[in-house]
């Protein structure tokens, strides 16, 4: 989407914790499969409108998105609304839009200057119409007035090969709108959450750090050690047992067919 100059006061975005309890991530796999397999019917079809084969588009990623307030041209939005709830946004950037628009309407002479008119308009809609119907039927979907969206949602980002041009176009989904395809997909929120991270937590490796011996010296003879000298030291009869800073429990340790053992204190 076409970036105004950012405002001077930082903004802060509510974080939607219900989404984030949401299977998102299985929606994002899903959306970018329904897209990867649908490119191909949107350079088929502006290959079409433009009767020209030398149109390709790619999708180049499908990522979590945070919407913030007055980083958007409100006027160079196309708003699909959903007829379950939620939203959709399609941008295609200005020079790739009035580019595209010249061809389709058979302009003689290309614009210099990338400023949107009603047509060029015009023709992004009929393209937010075809891309939002890869992901619902064409019939749930509406185009809007525009509305800001706040918290997460998910963005797609395009690539449009056009002869020597190229640009770059983005389909943005807002929570509602995520919610409404969570219950298309039929995903729920596991009800076994404690229960998995019990699981896992139980398979972690973790490190046991065993104190063996202690030393005490005064810090004239510490600053006067140097490579090769012998240190004196004795076992502990009771050494602790830590993970981390946490100390766990005691023991002592003894000798079994060969090598050193800890046997774990009753304690």
């Amino acid at each position: 989407m076409v970036m105004t100059a950012p405002s001077s006061k930082p903004e802060f975005q509510s974080v939607d914790l219900e989404l984030l309890g949401k299977p998102i991530h299985t929606v994002r796999d899903n959306l970018e499969a329904i897209i990867h397999a649908s490119c191909l019917s949107l350079s088929n079809a502006l290959q079409s409108w433009l009767k020209s084969s030398l149109i390709e588009v790619t999708l180049n990623s499908v990522a979590l998105h945070t919407f913030q307030n007055g980083n958007v041209e409100k006027s160079h939005v196309t708003t699909m609304r959903h007829s379950g709830n939620g939203t959709a946004y399609l941008s295609i950037e200005p020079n790739l839009l009035v580019s595209l628009a010249d061809r389709f309407y058979g302009a003689t002479i290309e614009r210099a200057e990338p400023i949107l008119t009603s047509s060029d308009i015009r023709l992004q809609e009929r393209i937010a119409k075809l891309v939002t119907a890869w992901i619902a039927p064409e019939e749930m979907w509406t185009v809007s007035p525009y509305e800001f969206a706040n918290g997460m949602g998910l963005q797609a980002r395009f690539t449009i090969q056009f002869g020597q041009k190229t640009g770059h176009f983005s389909l943005t989904l807002e929570g509602k709108l995520i919610h409404s395809l969570i219950e298309q997909l039929g995903l729920e929120r596991p009800t076994n959450v404690g229960e998995a991270f019990n699981d896992k937590l139980t398979t972690t490796s973790v490190r046991l750090n065993v104190l063996l011996s202690k030393k005490t010296l005064p810090l004239s003879d510490v600053l006067s050690l140097s490579p090769n000298d012998i240190l004196p030291i004795e076992l502990l009869n009771t050494v602790p047992v830590s993970i981390g800073n946490e100390q766990l429990f005691t023991g002592r340790v003894a000798e079994q067919d060969g090598q050193l053992v800890l046997i774990l204190n009753d304690d």
